[in-house]
């Protein structure tokens, strides 16, 4: 571990803030089966938990890393962290003092739109998608985040870059290899399932 933390820039005892979180406030949702529900207000992380984080929760609590961290092209501290299962983002919640989001507050979140930031159609401006696992080079998370993809409360990369599991072994979002990356994707994992497209935020 302590290898792991030097080569990701750390040294030998690593100090990392839990990244920012921005207020969802309470309004009405259709979820994909057409249900309608009220969400109350709560906060959401800004953006996914990143290998910092993760590095940060394994260290205190002697948990496993996915393998993803250990890859060259995968190990920026500020990359998603991907490759978790449904019991180890529960875990790492909790560490925080948070929760996983609901599907529910995760559209309330997401808005009304095709896409986070609206209607029109997505470019590498506001999201990474279209990255197929055969083209090499950039067919993995970003640590970039993109402004411009904002959701209508400011949460960035709600769509692509990587599918979010939620509450109920659901992801939403997409990931850098959706061809179109809708806000209405949705996806049923397996609890113990890993995914180099699958990470998740937190929400309190």
């Amino acid at each position: 571990m302590i290898v792991l933390l030097q080569r990701l820039g750390f040294g030998r005892a690593p100090r990392v803030a839990l990244g920012p979180m921005a207020r969802v406030p309470a309004g009405l949702v259709r979820l994909p089966d057409g249900r309608r529900r009220l969400v109350l207000g709560f906060l959401l992380d800004l953006r996914p938990v990143n290998n910092a984080e993760w590095l940060a929760f394994a260290q205190a609590t002697g948990a496993a890393c996915p393998p993803w961290i250990f890859r060259p092209g995968w190990d920026d501290p500020a990359q998603p962290v991907v490759g978790v299962t449904q019991d180890e983002a529960e875990a790492f919640a909790r560490w925080a003092k948070k929760r996983l989001p609901s599907e529910a507050q995760w559209q309330r979140a997401v808005g009304t739109g095709t896409y986070p930031w609206g209607e029109r159609a997505p470019d590498p401006a506001r999201a990474l998608f279209g990255r197929s696992p055969h083209r090499g080079a950039g067919a993995r998370p970003d640590a970039v985040h993109r402004p411009e993809g904002a959701g209508p409360f400011g949460h960035l990369d709600l769509s692509g870059n990587v599918w979010e599991r939620l509450r109920g072994s659901v992801a939403r979002g997409g990931f850098w290899g959706s061809p179109d990356p809708r806000a209405a994707l949705r996806l049923e994992l397996a609890r113990e399932e890993r995914s180099g497209g699958v990470g998740f935020r937190c929400a309190l």
